[in-house]
């Protein structure tokens, strides 16, 4: 449906009644919390778990197309197989670029998608969630949580309550 060059039409036609969520984030706020959202991974331990693996007889038996796809594991192969003549903080710091730089790129491409089954008339309920993310940027995390409970939760459980109710 999404892969290829020329995308398959997207039908409207739903064999059951859905209710679909869509919580929007302006890109340019999405991309700044993604980037800080890859520092909050790495400061969470990322780069030891991903030591783990690449140093795991599980990493060579692991499909090309699974989990050595998994935001990480290929921007990190460098760094890991240390097969360059860079130096190592090169490496990691080439890798969280790449990291932040793919992770944003594929939230590109999801909203690509979603434009895809809008264009395709699907019922998106769209939730503007950019106040929420910018606020998460300046404030504590129990600040920001009440601020995205409020816009997103809140909405969302009102538009969820509508579509019940068949309204």
């Amino acid at each position: 449906m999404f892969n290829g060059s020329k995308p398959d039409p997207v039908s409207s036609e739903l064999r059951y009644n859905c209710c679909f969520i869509w919580v929007d984030v302006f890109l340019p706020v999405l991309n700044k919390y993604l980037k800080k959202r890859v520092d909050s991974i790495l400061d969470l331990g990322m780069v030891e778990e991903l030591e783990d693996f690449y140093n795991s007889t599980e990493f060579n038996s692991v499909s090309e197309i699974g989990l050595k796809k998994a935001i990480g594991v290929p921007e990190f192969k460098k760094y890991f197989g240390n097969d360059c003549t860079k130096f190592e903080e090169d490496l990691y710091e080439e890798a969280v670029r790449n990291v932040k730089k793919n992770t944003c790129q594929l939230a590109k491409r999801q909203m690509g998608k979603i434009q895809r089954l809008r264009e395709g008339k699907w019922d998106l309920r769209r939730v503007d969630a950019t106040t929420s993310f910018k606020a998460a940027r300046g404030l504590d995390s129990e600040k920001a949580a009440k601020i995205r409970e409020r816009q997103v939760v809140e909405t969302s459980v009102k538009i969820v309550n509508r579509f019940l109710k068949d309204e």
